[in-house]
């Protein structure tokens, strides 16, 4: 089958990631890093990518890159394949060493670039290397928290983000820590790492985020008026936060019902199911699995969510204000 062809337009951003195969260590030393920095720095000096915000571990690395003239693909390639090839010779190994051709995804506005800005630098933190981001030795946030930057990282973009985030007149490392690290990221892992599996290229973060219940409650039932069987689209919140935010929905407001059918039905599942399909972007066997409930079950529960947004607007209303608070937290605002 053949390859799907890149999205690497002059001028785009892109998530960049890949792994070694089989799970294996990807960069066993320091010196192995440091020798797949300085490709990647060789690339920025061609002027093939410029590196924004980056993240290198044992396993895998991750980069947010602007490819200023459509060359990210080749610059890519030709990191990973002199680090390879080193990696082999020094250790006389022969065969692959990463998983297979680096992933990258577009990156098509500006507030999923600050996202992932945070989720590269939580992942050292998250796999527990460092307990706080600016600690990892081999991570741009290490670099923006005040230790002098290599002249390949780009930090104008980055820092102009961190000061108009906290709305401040100039940048420090005090203000990218408030901007980016200051906050739990574990809703953010979720959320990102859900949003690179899925296949679909609907962007709707941009139109969610910093907006009202109400536009919320009109994108719901745009998405309620699809057929039944749509594919998901792309995830604006994680799983675990819309549970957490039905709870505390539920916490301070009451117990929610809704009359489905002449019998009272627990709106909290029904909103779960069908948020959990629209909002966090998981099929109905994904939905099912991570709520302990049928597919079978977790589908007609989900249909009856649809319905109801289109029919009651208090029930519209109040999962609106649900999936606001649910998209809020898994981005750590």
């Amino acid at each position: 089958m053949p390859r799907r062809p890149r999205r690497d337009e002059p001028g785009s951003w892109h998530h960049v990631v890949n792994r070694g195969i089989a799970k294996r260590p990807l960069f066993e030393t320091r010196d192995d890093i440091r020798f797949f920095l300085s490709r990647i720095a060789r690339a920025v000096r061609e002027g093939q990518i410029e590196v924004h915000s980056f993240c290198v571990l044992t396993t895998h690395f991750h980069f947010l890159i602007r490819s200023p003239r459509g060359e990210m693909s080749e610059a890519f390639r030709l990191a990973q394949n002199a680090h390879s090839r080193r990696f082999n010779r020094r250790r006389k190994r022969d065969g692959a060493l990463v998983r297979g051709r680096f992933f990258s995804r577009p990156v098509e506005d500006e507030w999923y670039c600050r996202t992932l800005v945070r989720y590269i630098d939580h992942n050292p933190v998250r796999a527990r290397v460092v307990t706080r981001a600016a600690e990892y030795e081999f991570g741009s946030a290490r670099f923006y928290a005040g230790r002098r930057a290599p002249i390949w990282l780009d930090r104008s973009w980055v820092e102009a983000q961190a000061c108009e985030m906290v709305n401040a007149q100039r940048f420090t490392p005090a203000v990218y820590r408030a901007a980016f690290t200051a906050r739990d990221g574990a809703h953010l892992c979720d959320l990102v790492e859900q949003r690179e599996k899925s296949r679909a290229t609907e962007e709707p973060l941009v139109d969610l985020i910093a907006t009202t219940p109400r536009s919320v409650r009109l994108w719901m039932e745009r998405k309620a008026q699809l057929a039944d069987g749509h594919r998901p689209g792309l995830p604006v919140c994680a799983f675990d936060a819309l549970r957490e935010a039905l709870e505390a929905d539920e916490s301070r407001s009451g117990l929610w019902v809704v009359e489905d059918a002449q019998r009272l039905q627990r709106a909290r599942e029904l909103a779960l199911f069908g948020l959990g399909y629209e909002l966090a972007g998981l099929s109905w066997r994904e939905v099912a699995l991570r709520s302990g409930e049928s597919e079978a079950r977790a589908r007609r529960l989900g249909h009856v969510h649809r319905e109801l947004v289109g029919s009651d607007s208090e029930y519209a209303e109040r999962a609106a204000a649900v999936a606001r608070e649910a998209i809020e937290a898994s981005l750590g605002r």
